[in-house]
């Protein structure tokens, strides 16, 4: 913006300018110094640890045993409350802040990029260091229902860990939040905080007060990062007036999630339709192949040939190949295809800036899950009847193979999205990944005998033809109209 006639804009010289990254790098580190020889909460519980104060001993000790009794009769509820605490280790935060990372240095949020990584990073240091310098035993209980940790029990590393890192993710979100709902997302998350404290208490791998303690480190560690942030802000006489956002990011730098305005479905209802179209044409196929070869060629040199080459491959087994083969077939498996699927969409909605590609990765990993079932209901073919590998798998779920499925699908979708919006020529060359992984995830589950080949084949298929469909319903690529133009960024955006 120009200046008006007869007046003239000053700004200081280069070098008496505020170094804003260096002064928020500095004041971070000063914050975490500060945090460790005084954050009372944290080091009261610590001294009463320490000294083995008796009302705390009794509270620690008979909840720690109560609760074991309750869940360990349980199987189930103990499958839920590892899946619960699993959001507060440390995959779920490097993930988490990651993406979040990326997200904000794609779209030129420099300064907010900067806080959520230093938060991390500086839990990173404190999780390991707190739990060095007190040593505490882990709680021994009567009937243990999970593996207990190496590492020490003070602090909770899981609590403090969800503190900081959904702290973090609130605290960038907020502005975005409507106000009216800007309550009910903080309360969500400190329900989400206190429920995955709980866990580490059911679980039985720590105590009340090792809780409390990484909730109380993880507070003032945040609300450190929070104050040092706010003062770089301040430090270029940036103010917002929103409610409700202890970051004070200026209007201009909010990250807006999808800018384009672009339509998550290219033709509305058209497209669902045609999704349900190829879904329907796929499951009666698979279905139909499947009823197949285990009714009509159930008896026949087809199902000969397979049993023998299960055979085979339980003969080939050597201690190097299982590792192996069990390290490839996680490329496929739940935790991969929860961290690549976040990613795929986090990433390519920072890039596109539309709610399309991400849509299309869910309904791909999505559908191709549900097909997988339905098909696997319905054919309900028993898997080798040799020594397998596997562990916990559904023994009438043999066809299609879920996991070569979901290797198509999965790696299939990036070169799918890589293809559709990188401009470069050799961006066909992408296409080696879904090729090269489902090879190999294939061959993986044949050789620790979850599957029959024609399982394997019968899963490509499922991948390939699913993930195909779906780029042909989401029209990926196809450029926005022109009056939805990417609105151009501030220059206070950057640093």
């Amino acid at each position: 913006m120009s200046s008006p006639p007869g007046t003239s804009t000053w700004s200081p010289p280069a070098d008496e300018r505020p170094r804003a990254p260096g002064r928020f790098g500095v004041r971070a580190v000063l914050g975490l110094v500060a945090l460790l020889v005084g954050a009372v909460p944290f080091l009261a519980l610590w001294l009463l640890v320490q000294q083995n104060w008796s009302p705390l001993a009794s509270l620690d000790g008979d909840v720690a045993a109560e609760l074991n009794e309750v869940v360990s009769r349980s199987p189930l509820l103990v499958s839920v409350l590892r899946g619960v605490t699993d959001l507060g280790g440390a995959g779920a935060s490097v993930l988490v802040t990651t993406l979040a990372t990326l997200f904000l240095l794609i779209r030129q949020h420099r300064r907010l990029a900067a806080f959520v990584a230093v938060s991390g990073i500086g839990l990173a240091v404190l999780v390991p260091l707190t739990k060095f310098i007190a040593d505490r035993a882990r709680p021994v209980v009567e009937n243990p229902v999970v593996d207990t940790p190496s590492n020490a029990s003070f602090p909770s590393g899981h609590a403090m860990t969800a503190v900081v890192t959904w702290g973090v993710l609130a605290l960038v979100v907020l502005p975005l939040v409507r106000r009216r709902l800007r309550p009910w997302l903080v309360a969500g998350l400190a329900l989400l905080v206190f429920v995955i404290g709980f866990t580490r208490l059911a679980l039985g791998v720590h105590f009340v007060s090792d809780v409390l303690a990484g909730w109380a480190l993880g507070v003032a560690w945040l609300a450190i990062t929070t104050v040092a942030f706010r003062g770089w802000q301040h430090d270029r006489h940036q103010h917002s007036d929103e409610p409700m956002d202890p970051l004070d990011v200026d209007p201009a730098e909010v990250p807006r999630p999808a800018p384009t305005h672009q339509a998550a479905l290219p033709a509305g209802w058209t497209t669902v339709l045609r999704l349900a179209g190829v879904a329907v044409a796929l499951f009666a196929t698979l279905a139909g192949l499947g009823l197949l070869v285990t009714g009509v060629l159930g008896d026949t040199a087809l199902s000969r040939w397979e049993r023998s080459v299960a055979g085979w491959f339980v003969d080939q087994r050597a201690d190097t190949l299982t590792t192996v083969a069990e390290a490839v077939g996680t490329l496929s498996g739940t935790r991969a295809v929860i961290a690549v699927g976040l990613g795929l969409a986090v990433l390519s909605l920072a890039v596109v800036g539309s709610w399309r590609p991400v849509v299309f990765v869910l309904t791909v990993v999505l559908g191709e899950l549900l097909l997988y079932f339905v098909v696997g209901q319905v054919v309900g073919r028993l898997r080798p009847e040799v020594a397998d590998l596997t562990d916990g798998l559904p023994t009438g779920a043999s066809w299609p193979s879920g996991h070569a499925g979901m290797a198509v699908a999965l790696y299939g979708g990036l070169a799918a999205l890589v293809i559709a919006y990188a401009e470069h020529r050799t961006r066909w060359a992408v296409l080696a990944v879904p090729v090269l992984l489902a090879a190999a995830i294939a061959l993986s589950r044949l050789y620790v005998a979850a599957h029959y080949p024609t399982d394997v084949v019968a899963g490509l298929l499922l991948g390939t033809v699913w993930v195909l469909g779906c780029a042909w319903a989401f029209q990926l690529g196809r450029q926005q109209p022109a009056e939805e133009p990417v609105p151009a960024r501030s220059a206070t955006a950057s640093i």
